[in-house]
């Protein structure tokens, strides 16, 4: 059986098989806890797949999101990580030194420089992105999942999303405290 067949796997395991929790509660950890494993795994099998000389997790999801959006200020992608502005700064520069990313000037403040995806950042990010495609192609292909089941399971995973984005802000105001 593997750890993901198994009822038991997961960092909230006690509290999961709790009597004094209700099953709701329960399958909400669960959930939380699948999640949380998936992330790992893919991460795993993105560094086993890519060797150690390819981009780490962090520094690839700074690229994307860059890509996605456009150029952005270190505090303004710290802010979208949820993390420190100097985590982010350690990562943009080691992203520049490798020449992934280029610093521009920002016209809308002196010190805060724009990060921007040069054209090397982007072609290595495709390939990477074209060679997990083939591979969880693949993988689907096997598990006998539907693109539809894909589809819902998306769906869920984002309101999921918005339910955290909801707590945080409410953490953030004092409004849960």
């Amino acid at each position: 059986m593997t750890p993901a067949q198994n009822d038991n796997y997961g960092c909230h395991m006690e509290l999961s098989h709790d009597a004094s929790l209700s099953g709701d509660l329960r399958d909400v950890l669960r959930f939380a806890d699948s999640l949380s494993q998936a992330h790992f795994r893919v991460s795993e099998i993105v560094g086993a797949v890519h060797g150690d000389r390819q981009l780490a997790s962090a520094s690839r999801v700074i690229l994307r999101y860059l890509m996605a959006a456009g150029p952005r200020t270190v505090p303004e992608i710290a802010t979208w990580r949820a993390t420190s502005r100097q985590f982010i700064q350690r990562l943009v520069d080691a992203l520049a030194e490798d020449g992934l990313v280029a610093l521009k000037a920002n016209p809308e403040h002196q010190r805060s420089r724009l990060v921007a995806v040069t054209r090397k950042g982007r072609s290595r990010v495709e390939a990477m992105v074209a060679k997990e495609v083939r591979l969880l192609e693949e993988g689907l292909r096997r598990s006998g999942a539907s693109l539809a089941e894909m589809r819902a399971a998306t769906i869920l995973i984002q309101k999921y999303i918005g339910v955290i984005d909801t707590l945080t802000d409410e953490i953030n105001s004092g409004v849960s405290q």
